[in-house]
């Protein structure tokens, strides 16, 4: 930590100095937007199963305990990939990385009580028997419903995925007596594989849903909304927000992460490009599978939304940074603000077991504009870890 924080130090005099230990031709390629500084550092991998090549997972859930960040569940192909008609297995693995001394992931002597993987914020998810109603990583309790690909915020809320099975507008807040409660339906289309997070808004701290896909199965067409809803707890109520502008960024916003920034906003890293996922939707490809990782264009673009003191809600590109180029990750945020970020789909049907660090710091739109955004960020799964606004 000592040299990760003289690295970060040195961002003063520079703008995205690129911090030892990752691969040279991916750190070159890091670009900031003016008043944003970025440093990225290799961390040790995670290796799941048996695989060759090594194989990290996708769809894990992650959380931070103790000063150790630990990764449950996730799911690869780790005898070959679904191309090739290989089979996805599906982990009740726990690994552990020691936060103070991260030399190495470690498998935990306890397990899930189930494989999992695609769940939103430990809640539901799915495995080779079916979708799940569990909440992870003990599995005490239960969701109302069988739910996955969704996003959720802190347990907290819980919006978007298939239901039961089936693309639904459903969401759901967690109650001060601890029991779910169903909320009003979300206007617009189902959206699978959303992002999540919590807003602070002049009208008070809400929570975000965005992005998503919805395939209908009748038409054979695809919509991936780029745009959002945002439900107002104070008045029961949701609100269309805007779309991300082509001209800001290309993200699909499916199979991505979020995380809060500290000053009211919310992060998106990776997911899939737009355009490309759209056409594999709607016009498979027998080759689609089967192709090098840089032709997807899987999203490397730091994205933040947020609302300004007027109300209205705004799209910004931090950076640009090929090491976030991952569909399907996870994040959390530590209590000193530290965000972890571990594995994901270098492209479909294989998962990098790569972990990066990352720190950005931002000038806030306030005179407090030196306060740093400090963020550490690894590879994982689909699994939306986020953090409400405190």
């Amino acid at each position: 930590m000592k040299k990760m924080t003289s690295l970060f130090a040195a961002l003063a005099a520079a703008l995205c100095v690129p911090a030892l230990g990752f691969a040279a031709a991916d750190l070159s390629a890091v670009a900031c937007a003016p008043g944003t500084e970025i440093s990225v550092e290799a961390l040790p991998p995670l290796v799941a199963g048996n695989t060759r090549p090594p194989q990290g997972v996708a769809g894990a859930g992650i959380v931070v305990v103790a000063r150790a960040v630990r990764v449950f569940g996730g799911c690869n192909f780790p005898e070959k990939g679904p191309a090739d008609g290989g089979k996805k297995v599906y982990y009740d693995a726990i690994w552990s990385l020691d936060l103070g001394n991260p030399v190495a992931w470690e498998r935990a002597p306890e397990k899930l009580p189930c494989p999992a993987a695609y769940g939103a914020d430990g809640v539901g998810g799915e495995n080779a028997d079916g979708k799940l109603s569990a909440i992870f990583p003990d599995g005490n309790g239960s969701f109302p419903v069988k739910i996955d690909n969704a996003a959720g915020t802190l347990r907290s809320f819980v919006a978007g995925g298939n239901v039961d099975g089936v693309p639904a507008n459903r969401a759901f807040l967690r109650a001060a007596d601890g029991a779910w409660e169903a909320l009003p339906d979300f206007p617009g289309t189902p959206r699978v594989q959303p992002v999540a997070g919590m807003l602070r808004t002049p009208r008070g701290n809400a929570f975000a849903l965005v992005g998503g896909f919805y395939f209908d199965k009748a038409t054979k067409k695809a919509t991936l909304d780029r745009a959002g809803v945002i439900y107002y707890p104070s008045e029961n109520k949701w609100e269309l927000l805007p779309p991300l502008p082509e001209n800001v960024s290309e993200a699909g916003l499916v199979g991505a992460c979020a995380v809060e920034d500290g000053e009211g906003g919310m992060l998106i890293f990776g997911g899939v490009n737009a355009k490309i996922f759209k056409d594999a939707l709607e016009n498979p490809a027998p080759d689609y599978l089967r192709r090098e990782p840089a032709w997807y264009k899987f999203n490397a673009d730091v994205l933040r939304l947020s609302f300004d003191a007027d109300g209205n809600a705004k799209w910004e590109k931090l950076a640009t940074v090929p090491a976030t180029a991952r569909a399907g990750a996870s994040a959390v945020r530590a209590g000193d603000g530290s965000i972890y970020f571990v594995c994901g789909e270098l492209k479909p049907g294989f998962r990098s077991p790569e972990c990066v660090r990352i720190r950005i710091r931002t000038k806030c739109e306030s005179e407090r504009n030196e306060k740093p955004l400090d963020l550490l960020i690894f590879y994982a799964g689909t699994d939306q870890q986020l953090r409400g606004i405190d």
